[in-house]
């Protein structure tokens, strides 16, 4: 099994993850007693849509064979969509104010690992398969 398939397969692996944890591995807050929504349930929402994609760009990572510079363009897609992903409990929809609610003490810090580990490995990828000229030196 050469290199980029394993990357393939940590991408489909941290994907699931991703899109499985404010549903199942580590719950944000429930619904308030009138049956309203948190902001931080729609943060849950739109992460699993992320962790989606995720998946579905490992599962293209892996499925390619022989062609470095797609291999390299793959990586840098998956940063920048680990990046927007970490940006959603971050900064653009964020989470409960309350630091012991179960959004804030659970769901983001256990979100924050995972994409962060996303987004290393993709750079780790996408420095294994940059571009080489004809004299094998890299850019």
């Amino acid at each position: 099994m050469n290199k980029n398939k394993i990357f393939g397969i940590l991408f489909v692996i941290l994907g699931v993850l991703i899109m499985l944890t404010p549903g199942t591995i580590a719950p944000t807050c429930p619904a308030m007693a009138d049956g309203k929504f948190m902001k931080c349930h729609w943060m849950g929402q739109a992460i699993k849509g992320a962790g989606g994609v995720m998946t579905v760009l490992g599962l293209v990572y892996t499925a390619i064979c022989c062609k470095k510079q797609m291999f390299f363009a793959l990586a840098i897609s998956n940063v920048v969509v680990g990046i927007y992903a970490i940006l959603l409990p971050a900064k653009l929809i964020g989470g409960c104010m309350k630091a012991e609610m179960a959004c804030r003490a659970k769901t983001m810090p256990m979100l924050y690992i995972l994409i962060g580990l996303y987004i290393v490995i993709s750079i780790v990828a996408a420095i294994l398969n940059r571009p080489c000229n004809e004299s094998h030196q890299c850019k």
